[in-house]
C-alpha cells in the first residue's frame, strides 16, 4: 500500500494525458494543511474539468482526492469546480412551478432517514421536489432504497425523472443518470476509502433550467463559512445546514443554523431541537419505512423538525404565496 508522500511522489511523475499538466496541479495542492497553495479560477475549472472526463490517472485522482481533503476548497475554487460541473452537464429539467432541490449523498447508519418524508410533505404542500443522489451505500440505509421500498418515484432516465416531476411533482434521479462524467468520479471513494471534494461540488448540482432552491446538507458545520462565501458571490439561491448525518434534513436534537442564499444576501434561523421518544430505535429500511408509511397515513404525528424546515424550505421559496424572483 502506498503511503500519502509516495503516492504524491508517484502522481507527480505520472505521464499526463491532459492539456494543462495534472502533475502541476498536484504540486500546488498537496503540500498539506498548512504549506498548499489554492488553485487559480482557471487552473481550478481545467483540473476539474479533466476529472470529469476521465483524463487523469487513477494515481492523480488518488493524490487530487486525498490533498483537495487536507487542504480543503476555497470559496474561488468550489466556484471553479461547480462551474465546470455545470458546463458539462448535458440535460437539465424544466418546471412551470417551483422546484426544491435534495441532494443525497450520505444515507443514515445512526437515526431514521427522513428525508423521503420531508420531499413528500415539501411535495404535498404545493412545490415539485427534484433529488439527486447516489443509489446505495454499503454501509448506510440511501434515500433512493427508502424511495423504492415507499412506492415513490424513482427515475432511470432523465425523461422518466421529468416525467414524473410534472405529472406527480416529485422525483429521485440517481447521479449516474443526471451527470454520468460526475458520478464515476464519485466513484472513487470506494476505492480511497473516504469522501472529498467531490461530493461537496455534487450538492451545488443544478439540475434544473431556470430557477430553483437548492438544499446543501453538510456533514461538518465548518464547511458553512467557505461555502456561504462562494454562495454569496454568486448571488444563488440556497439553503444551507449541518445535516443529520449529512442528509437534507435536520438533526431532531441538535440546535441547528439553518442559513438562507439569495441575490448575494443571507439570512439565519435556528431550530432548537426536541426529544425525539417517538422515533424508532433503528434506521434499517423496513423500520425506516414503517414510520414514515405511519406518518403520512396519519398514524403518527408528523415529526416537528420536519415540519419546520419545510416550512422554511417554502418560506424560501414563495414570498406570499408568489414564487420568489
Amino acid at each position: 500500500m502506498l503511503t500519502l508522500t509516495a503516492l504524491f511522489y508517484r502522481a507527480l511523475s505520472e505521464k499526463d494525458n491532459t492539456n494543462l499538466q495534472f502533475h502541476s496541479v498536484i504540486k500546488e495542492i498537496g503540500r498539506g494543511a498548512r504549506g498548499a497553495r489554492g488553485l487559480s479560477p482557471e487552473l481550478a475549472y481545467e483540473s476539474f474539468a479533466a476529472l470529469l472526463r476521465g483524463e487523469v490517472s487513477d494515481v492523480q485522482v488518488g493524490a487530487w482526492w486525498l490533498a483537495m481533503r487536507i487542504k480543503g476548497e476555497s470559496p474561488d475554487e468550489l466556484s471553479s469546480f461547480e462551474r465546470a460541473m455545470h458546463d458539462s452537464l448535458a440535460f437539465r429539467l424544466v418546471s412551470d412551478r417551483p422546484v426544491i432541490v435534495l441532494p443525497c449523498y450520505n444515507g443514515a447508519r445512526q437515526l431514521p432517514n427522513l428525508t423521503p418524508l420531508l420531499a413528500w410533505l415539501l411535495a404535498q404542500r404545493g412545490t415539485r421536489v427534484l433529488l439527486h443522489g447516489v443509489r446505495s451505500d454499503p454501509s448506510r440505509v440511501s434515500t433512493f432504497e427508502l424511495f423504492g421500498a415507499l412506492g415513490l418515484p424513482t427515475a432511470e432516465t432523465l425523461e422518466t425523472a421529468q416525467a414524473a416531476l410534472t405529472e406527480s411533482g416529485l422525483a429521485f434521479v440517481p447521479i449516474d443518470a443526471l451527470h454520468p462524467q460526475l458520478a464515476r468520479l464519485l466513484a472513487n471513494r470506494w476505492r480511497i476509502g473516504v469522501r472529498s471534494t467531490g461530493h461537496t461540488v455534487a450538492k451545488l448540482l443544478q439540475p434544473m433550467q431556470g430557477d430553483a432552491l437548492r438544499v446543501v446538507a453538510l456533514t461538518h458545520g465548518d464547511y458553512i463559512d467557505r461555502l456561504g462565501a462562494h454562495l454569496q458571490s454568486s448571488n444563488a439561491r440556497a439553503a444551507v445546514f449541518r445535516g443529520c448525518e449529512g442528509e437534507p434534513v435536520l438533526h431532531p436534537k441538535r440546535a441547528v443554523p439553518l442559513h438562507i442564499f439569495e441575490n448575494g444576501n443571507s439570512h439565519m434561523h435556528e431550530w432548537h431541537g426536541v426529544p425525539t421518544h417517538d422515533l424508532p430505535d433503528t434506521c434499517d429500511v423496513a423500520t425506516t419505512v414503517a414510520y414514515i408509511q405511519q406518518v403520512i397515513s396519519g398514524v403518527r404525528a408528523m415529526p416537528l423538525w420536519i415540519d419546520w424546515l419545510a416550512r422554511e424550505l417554502l418560506n424560501a421559496t414563495y414570498e406570499n404565496g408568489i414564487k420568489k424572483t
